[in-house]
């Protein structure tokens, strides 16, 4: 009965034959480890060149910016000063205006005084009626 369903040779050879099973299952997450280990690198080093890629550009974008705020700043500080002396021109004209009226006022006052009195109590009477009403 050594040839029977549940022989010992049977048993050995089964044995040995998952051994083997296992032994190339072993084998094979052995490998699976080393390419997962390897792909980890790969894509350490993917990310660190990336990071070094993103680095540079950030440098590169930095230095764009502040120039270009640079350059606002002049133009602005450009257009401020230009604007301050048009303001100033603009200022001195309306003080020339009005030492030129008030100067013909005096001399017209001088010239016709008698008008200029009469002038000024006629208004007053139209203001008068006006305010009246």
């Amino acid at each position: 009965m050594a040839n029977g369903l549940f022989s010992t040779r049977n048993k050995k050879s089964l044995r040995d034959g998952l051994q083997d099973n296992a032994q190339a299952v072993e084998d094979q997450i052995a490998d699976l480890r080393d390419e997962i280990a390897a792909l980890a690198r790969v894509l350490a080093n993917d990310a660190t060149s990336g990071a070094s890629s993103i680095r540079k550009k950030a440098r590169a974008v930095k230095a764009d910016v502040s120039d270009a705020a640079h350059d606002l700043k002049g133009r602005a500080e450009t257009d401020i000063r230009d604007m301050i002396a048009a303001g100033e021109e603009l200022l001195a004209d309306f003080q020339d205006r009005y030492r030129d009226s008030g100067r013909k006022a005096r001399k017209a006052v001088q010239d016709n005084p008698l008008t200029t009195l009469g002038i000024a109590a006629a208004a007053g009477f139209v203001l008068a009626a006006l305010l009246r009403r």
